[in-house]
């Protein structure tokens, strides 16, 4: 499975961004002061803030060149193997190491699984998720595509070449420390055949399955987004009157305010905002717009160049949030679309 996204906890974030930005040099995607998001490959990584120290193990999956380039740059945080070697080796290089939250890191030298070939870091391949029963938490995942077979009831692959779900009995230390894994939340997304949402009842993990488009067009969801001076009516109108579910809203966005409904659920669903200056019904008008988003930043700079062949360009959306991650396109007769780095809500 692919691992879209994953939404991690953190206690020390000032400290976590520029190690993600600086030591481990991930893009940086959007930031706020009580959360950050960074790009590694084709996965996106955000930790919110919390006042709990978590403990969480993860693999970043690059090429051999790559792998060398990190291990020289942090060989001095590299953790030993019980020979007191930190360049390992299981079907490729790979090191251990910490970040300034304690958790436990890897990177691990393997063939690129995609057709366009990603410098740097390829992706997040592995991110465990320990429990108290392995058998129970693997039944839960079944909804999943699960290639790897294994009868340990203390640790086992769940997944396929593309990535897994590492599922260890809580306690078990990861390799190469004797520190246990513990459970804390967790939200990973990762392509699939179908959308569906897994929260466990138990545990603090949701899985999020994604279903992609297609390979040309790889996106996960679909906005589409319209202003409105009279946003009251507006939510009386489809949420009382027609009865679509409300799946989202917010409030003084750089002036804008906003409600989502579903069509009939997260892929496919309305948005209405207005802005404290005013927002007039007519269209087209810069912030009417056609929203995809597509967890894959190469697949966006494909289709930003397609279009440039074309004659299009991006220009300055209307509303700076599109600014953040997106690049904002007009058609021919002015109407606007939005390509957006993200997995959506």
């Amino acid at each position: 499975m692919q691992i879209l996204k994953l939404t991690l906890e953190t206690k020390h974030i000032n400290e976590m961004k520029t190690f993600y930005r600086e030591a481990l040099e991930l893009p940086s995607i959007k930031e706020t002061e009580t959360f950050f998001t960074v790009q590694a490959g084709k996965t996106l990584i955000t930790f919110q803030q919390s006042v709990h120290k978590p403990y969480y193990h993860f693999a970043f999956r690059t090429n051999l060149e790559f792998f060398h380039h990190m291990y020289e740059k942090l060989k001095m945080l590299a953790l030993p193997d019980e020979d007191g070697e930190t360049s390992l080796f299981w079907k490729g290089k790979q090191m251990y190491f910490n970040d300034p939250d304690g958790n436990m890191l890897e990177i691990l030298e393997r063939p690129c699984p995609y057709h366009d070939y990603t410098t740097g870091f390829y992706d997040v391949c592995e991110i465990g998720m320990p429990s108290d029963n392995i058998e129970a938490f693997n039944s839960f995942l079944t909804p999943l595509t699960d290639k790897i077979k294994s009868d340990s009831p203390t640790f086992r692959f769940f997944g396929d070449e593309m990535g897994v779900l590492v599922l260890a009995k809580q306690k078990r230390p990861w390799y190469p420390t004797n520190i246990g894994a513990t459970i804390h939340p967790l939200m990973v997304e990762v392509a699939g055949e179908v959308d569906q949402i897994l929260k466990h009842p138990q545990l603090p993990y949701t899985v999020k399955i994604k279903k992609q488009w297609s390979e040309e067009f790889p996106a996960v969801q679909m906005r589409i987004a319209r202003p409105t001076d009279k946003f009251e009516e507006i939510i009386q109108f489809y949420g009382e009157g027609l009865g679509l579910r409300k799946i989202g809203e917010f409030y003084g966005h750089d002036g804008f305010d906003g409600v989502m409904f579903g069509l009939p659920s997260l892929p496919y669903h309305l948005e209405f905002t207005r802005h404290v200056d005013g927002s007039p019904c007519p269209a087209p008008t810069k912030d009417n717009l056609l929203v995809f988003y597509m967890p894959d930043g190469d697949a966006i700079d494909r289709i930003i160049t397609r279009l440039d062949t074309l004659g299009y360009t991006p220009v300055e959306p209307e509303n700076p949030y599109w600014a953040h991650k997106g690049f904002t396109i007009e058609d021919p007769d002015g109407w606007r679309i939005v390509l957006f780095h993200s997995t959506g809500l």
